[in-house]
């Protein structure tokens, strides 16, 4: 089970990015003109006295999180060169499993545009490393841990503004994540919101730390499919053992299976079994997979240092959920002044 179940790895690659929070915040009346482009109504803001963000950023952000995941249905075939091709069967009502997480650990960079005071919009560009542990616990056991890389592309979109002293930011992307031995992209949606405040610093005026609370919700694409060999779909260990767990299968076979359930594993399980109690790595094994988060929220604290308009340096935690992650990320800003501006 090995390489079968990595579709996990990708689940929560994501959850490392989400919008800047806005730095519009009242301040002093401010007599020169605003010299940017963006954002658009960025004039209009900064003769009302607000202290708004360069509009232009670059984010790099470190991202390590664990996460539970549901399998809800699994189909498995098999393609070989000797045996009659053999179908995708839902195995769903036959196998079961026990530990199912994955941890991962991302590295990815975010450019970004407040197109409107109020509006941000970024790109996502990563690369994951994540390692799973599968536990399978029926008909046979066998747990092994996976180790995977892939990288990942996306967009997102954050809303930003002020309710009294305190700022609140609502954010949303879509991120799509490739893979070895996936057909296509895994695809994952998340939003988020928070509510916060900044406190600035009376000796260094362009200097404030933010602190917040929020929660997130993360919904993956319900199905994965693709192809592996037979041979690299089972770890070392699974060959070592390969008699144990096929006298395992045999003996829940003829003691303790139901017709149904020797009707069904006759399909695909005796095949494979076959294959490993031989040694017989060669074939291809087909899969499809439909799964989700054991957990789809969770909540958030964090907070952001802001050396000055250009440097801000953040820390997020997710908490009090099944996931639980960690945020650490850089966010350098600048602007490009219009022509004939300061």
């Amino acid at each position: 089970m090995k390489k079968l179940l990595v579709f996990i790895l990708v689940s929560i690659s994501a959850i490392s990015v989400f919008g800047q929070y806005s730095q519009l915040q009242p301040g002093d009346t401010i007599k020169a003109g605003y010299p940017y482009r963006f954002p658009l109504l960025g004039a209009k803001a900064y003769e009302k006295g607000f202290d708004i963000p360069y509009p232009w950023g670059g984010m790099l952000n470190f991202f390590a999180a664990k996460q539970d995941i549901e399998i809800t249905e699994i189909g498995v075939g098999l393609t070989d060169g000797v045996l009659p091709d053999i179908p995708l069967t839902d195995l769903g009502d036959l196998i079961e499993f026990g530990e199912l997480n994955a941890r991962v650990t991302s590295l990815n960079i975010r450019p970004d545009l407040w197109v409107l005071p109020f509006l941000d919009v970024y790109g996502i560009f990563g690369k994951t490393w994540a390692e799973t542990t599968v536990e399978l616990t029926y008909p046979v056991t066998m747990k092994t841990v996976a180790e995977l890389s892939g990288t990942s592309y996306g967009f997102g979109l954050t809303g930003a503004g002020g309710l009294g002293k305190f700022f609140f930011v609502l954010d949303g992307n879509w991120v799509w994540t490739n893979m070895s031995n996936f057909k296509d992209p895994v695809k994952t949606k998340n939003f988020s919101f928070r509510i916060g405040k900044a406190f600035k610093l009376a000796k260094a005026p362009e200097s404030n730390i933010a602190l917040w609370a929020g929660a997130m919700r993360i919904k993956m694409g319900g199905v994965t499919e693709g192809s592996i060999g037979l041979y690299d779909l089972l770890p070392s260990e699974t060959w070592d053992r390969r008699d144990e767990i096929v006298e395992q299968y045999w003996t829940w076979y003829d003691n303790e299976a139901s017709l149904p359930q020797k009707v069904l594993a006759d399909k695909i399980l005796t095949p494979i079994m076959n294959k490993l109690g031989e040694a017989d790595g060669s074939g291809m094994i087909n899969y499809r997979i439909r799964k989700q988060p054991k957990q789809e929220w969770n909540m958030l604290i964090g907070g952001q240092y802001q050396f000055d308009k250009h440097h801000q340096f953040r820390v997020e935690a997710g908490v009090f959920g099944n996931r639980k992650s960690l945020l650490l990320s850089y966010n350098y800003r600048f602007g490009f002044k219009m022509k004939g501006g300061e």
